[in-house]
């Protein structure tokens, strides 16, 4: 047996105590997590998804629909989130339902404080496997 081997090291099936049990930790200097803001869009598009009415528009190019913009600040979130809805289901219910979906996802994935949610439905369609119908405004 070594010099820096004590009797208690060596005996077979003893266990050490732990050096945790002896030594306090700060919590302040454990570390911190920080949650980029990319990863809290897409937990929002995920979110917003799972909404009854919300269509999920693919896109060539770009990230499609729905689409989030986060701006976290601290333990803060305020959120934008576009959404494409089917036709006929009511606008103000819907855009209530993804903001309180979002809303909900975020804070608890994350533990951020959500401040806002803003919810901009930006088409509709009437069948979901077809692409989504704008009113840009622009005639013919």
């Amino acid at each position: 047996m070594s010099s820096s081997t004590s009797a208690a090291e060596a005996e077979p099936g003893h266990l050490l105590p732990s050096r945790s049990a002896d030594v306090a930790v700060d919590s302040g200097r454990r570390g911190r997590l920080e949650i980029s803001s990319r990863v809290v869009e897409r937990i929002a598009e995920v979110a917003a998804r799972q909404v009854d009415a919300v269509v999920r528009q693919p896109a060539t190019f770009g990230r499609g629909l729905p689409s989030a913009s986060a701006k976290v600040a601290g333990r803060h979130v305020r959120l934008g989130v576009d959404v494409v809805v089917r036709w006929g289901r009511p606008l103000p219910e819907t855009a209530a339902a993804v903001r309180s979906a979002v809303a909900e996802h975020v804070s608890d994935l994350t533990g951020l404080v959500v401040d806002a949610v803003a919810v901009d439905i930006v088409a509709f369609v009437t069948d979901p496997q077809a692409p989504a119908l704008t009113g840009t405004g622009d005639g013919e």
